[in-house]
């Protein structure tokens, strides 16, 4: 059975694919899923329904007003530097670009730290608790970026074993720095700059 995936409002047809344990390194692979089912949230945040991932980015004017949820995730050294990674070129967006240490949807009946959890198990191949994860900010929907966000920090001088389907490679990097090349116009997901350059004095 093929699935329908939509990014950027360009939808593309794949194979039947999901969550799987890859039986050579042990790691767990995510794969994207058209029937994830997300919540729908309205401009306070508040849940009015559910919908798949797919069917809201085809039909994106049709549920103006609503959104999705998002978390993302900044490790960081006790050098103050940030491990940041860099996005394959098989992605949809930002291929080849600079990305948070880890992120990804809200599942609905999700938290986002429930839902940051399993995106860092399935792209870092990391298991943590709620407790190793400190609350930085959220954020509103901005333009283009139909989603509420929570971004948390995780401390740790160790590099993660992260998915190579996800990421091609990494570099520490200090945030000052970061924020000095996404402002030069590296290339990134798009909502890095503002992101980062407002935790700054938390960083």
């Amino acid at each position: 059975m093929d699935y329908l995936l939509s990014f950027n409002n360009n939808a593309y047809i794949v194979s039947s694919i999901s969550t799987e344990l890859n039986a050579q390194n042990g790691m767990l692979i995510r794969m994207y899923d058209a029937d994830e089912i997300l919540d729908l949230v309205d401009m306070s945040d508040v849940v009015t329904g559910t919908v798949k991932r797919a069917e809201f980015y085809a039909n994106m004017d049709a549920f103006r007003g609503l959104n999705l949820r998002a978390a993302d995730l900044l490790i960081q050294n006790s050098k103050g530097e940030l491990w940041i990674p860099r996005r394959t070129l098989d992605r949809k967006i930002a291929p080849g670009g600079l990305d948070y240490s880890c992120g990804g949807h809200v599942g609905s009946g999700e938290t986002y730290e429930r839902g940051l959890l399993r995106e860092i198990e399935e792209e870092l191949n990391l298991k943590l608790s709620e407790a190793d994860l400190t609350f930085l900010a959220n954020f509103g929907p901005r333009q283009g970026l139909p989603y509420f966000s929570e971004i948390y920090l995780y401390r740790s001088d160790k590099a993660p074993t992260y998915n190579p389907d996800d990421f091609s490679e990494y570099e520490w990097i200090m945030p000052d720095k970061l924020v000095e090349r996404l402002s030069d116009g590296e290339l990134a997901k798009s909502s890095m700059l503002e992101t980062m350059a407002s935790l700054l004095d938390v960083l």
